[in-house]
This record gives C-alpha cells, sequence and structure tokens, in this order.
C-alpha cells in the first residue's frame, strides 16, 4: 500500500509535470497586439486617449482572450512603449508599414487595427407613469477591424460589421463630454459600447474560422520541399541533410521524410505535354530539429546506390 507520503510525493510530481507543460502550450498560440480603437464617425468621434476608445480597445482584447486562441500584449505595456519610443497616438486605420515597425518591435505576429466609421443614435417613444419615464433608445455602429501580418505588412483579414443594440431607459441622467470628441450621455456610450462589443466578438470567431480553414488547407496539401545540404561522416556516410523547410512550413520534430531523385519525365507524344515524372526514393529519415527556416533530419535509410545531393526532393509523409 501507497503510504501518505508517497502519495504527496506522486502529487507534486504530476503538479510540476503540468506547470512545465503550460508554457508549451501558449507558445503554439500566436501573439497579438490591438492598437487603440478610435472613432471617426460624425457627431461621435474620439481620440486614441480618450475613456471611450479604452474602452472599445479592452473589448476587441476581451474577444481575443475569451476565444483561448491567441497570447495578448498587455494594453498598459504597449502604450508605454508608444511613449517611450515618441509613437504618435494611433489611429484605428493605421497603415500597414506602422503597424509592422510597432510589431516587430514588441515582439508580436499580428496587429489589430479598428475603427467606428459610424454611429446612428435614437430615442424612441415612451410612456411615463407618474413620475418615473420609460423610453426606447437604439445605438446602431459600423466598424471596420483589420488584422495585419507584422512579418509581411499583408492584411491577413478585413471585416466592415454593423450591429444594432436596443435598450430602454427609465431615467434621464445628465450628459457628459468625451475627451476628443462632443458629449453625449452615457446611455448613449454605454448602447455605443454593447455595439462594439457584439461586432468584436463577431469578427473574432470569423477570423478564426478563417484560420481554421487555413490550417485544414495547409496540412491537406502535400509538404515538399529539397535537401539544401549534406552532411557525411569521414568514411562519406550521410548521416544528416538540412532541408528548406522551416516553422512556417507545419513541418515538426520526429515527421519522417522521403528523398527522391527526379528521374525521366513523362510526356505525351503528340502535344509534347508534361504529364508526370518518375520519383526515385533514395533515402527516409526522421526530423530531428525545426528552426525558422530550415530542419535537420536525420538519415534512418538509404534504398539506393545514388547519393543525395543538394536539390533532391523530400517530401513529408503524413
Amino acid at each position: 500500500m501507497f503510504n501518505k507520503k508517497s502519495i504527496i510525493i506522486s502529487f507534486l510530481v504530476m503538479l510540476l509535470f503540468l506547470l512545465s507543460s503550460l508554457p508549451t502550450f501558449s507558445q503554439e498560440r500566436p501573439k497579438v497586439a490591438v492598437v487603440a480603437i478610435t472613432s471617426t464617425a460624425p457627431g461621435y468621434s474620439w481620440r486614441s486617449d480618450s475613456p471611450l476608445s479604452i474602452a472599445a480597445t479592452d473589448l476587441m482584447i476581451n474577444a481575443l482572450v475569451n476565444s483561448n486562441r491567441f497570447r495578448l500584449f498587455e494594453r498598459a505595456k504597449l502604450e508605454a512603449i508608444m511613449q517611450e519610443q515618441n509613437f504618435q497616438h494611433f489611429s484605428g486605420m493605421v497603415d500597414q508599414s506602422t503597424a509592422v515597425q510597432l510589431g516587430k518591435m514588441i515582439g508580436v505576429g499580428t496587429i489589430v487595427t479598428g475603427t467606428v466609421t459610424n454611429v446612428s443614435v435614437s430615442s424612441g417613444s415612451g410612456f411615463q407613469i407618474g413620475p418615473v419615464k420609460v423610453r426606447k433608445r437604439s445605438a446602431k455602429v459600423s466598424m471596420t477591424i483589420r488584422f495585419i501580418d507584422v512579418t509581411t505588412g499583408e492584411i491577413l483579414y478585413s471585416a466592415s460589421e454593423s450591429c444594432k443594440d436596443s435598450a430602454s431607459s427609465v431615467s434621464t441622467r445628465l450628459p457628459v463630454a468625451i475627451p476628443g470628441g462632443v458629449g453625449f450621455s452615457e446611455e448613449s456610450a454605454a448602447d455605443i459600447l454593447t455595439a462594439i462589443e457584439e461586432i468584436c466578438n463577431n469578427v473574432v470567431t470569423s477570423f478564426i474560422e478563417k484560420m481554421d480553414e487555413n490550417i485544414a488547407r495547409i496540412e491537406a496539401a502535400p509538404l515538399e520541399g529539397y535537401v539544401v545540404q549534406v552532411r557525411s561522416t569521414s568514411s562519406g556516410n550521410i548521416t544528416q541533410v538540412y532541408i528548406n523547410l522551416g516553422e512556417s512550413s507545419t513541418i515538426k520534430v520526429g515527421d519522417e521524410v522521403r528523398i527522391y531523385r527526379e528521374g525521366d519525365v513523362i510526356r505525351d507524344p503528340k502535344t509534347n505535354e508534361i504529364l508526370d515524372r518518375e520519383l526515385i526514393v533514395i533515402a527516409t529519415g526522421t526530423v530531428r530539429v525545426v528552426k525558422e527556416k530550415l530542419s535537420e533530419v536525420m538519415i534512418t535509410e538509404k534504398f539506393s546506390s545514388r547519393e543525395i545531393r543538394q536539390e533532391d526532393i523530400v517530401q513529408v509523409v503524413r
């Protein structure tokens, strides 16, 4: 039977194993930063240092965090870095080159930008019971949100969405001044932020769907590359080759690869069109190390007297 001491030791070992596994999972999620979401909507504009901008930016951050698919760069740290580097306050539609500059500086892969382009607030008819006045109100918000790849400056995803939020007001509050824009009521601000929250959630969901589609497409496609360097022992036996498939190719440690030499080309005798190519299996190997732009493969078996050389075709066995 296990005594109390052995049970405690077993529990601690399991706990340490789980804790040590956490960083591995977090590293698999892309790191994202959200720049200040501003508004250019006529009559409802606000700057990046206004309370509404901070609230709207936090709503986008929350949508990304709650999806459990991203790691988020903290907004307060981002603002501090922008001030240290003398960055001007970003508008929601920051250009790609600036996003790339900022993203590389803080070490994220994707920058999310957004701007409110139109706001329509209306109050409907209401009724009154004694001193209590009840009226209906609604706010329609339109936004443009972009996800920008820091490495290439490419816009990975762009969405323009609208949302209408309706509510009932039981009392009338005094209007408040929003720094960087015109004054409007707290109820209107709350309705606008509720609509922004729904837009952020919808856009994040759509972006994740596109990510998953791209991942499935990449995984379904044959993964091929070629040999870039061969390393041999002093006796001439090939033990290791370097191939041009790196981290971005989805190759991983432990993958089996086959190395081919291109043989005769099969042509249509009438049209001279290339129909296929003969591939001769030279060797197989196992991926031992994956780096940014290449991988190291240990040769496990040879099937031909031909020596492996640069530009031989490599195919990952999936």
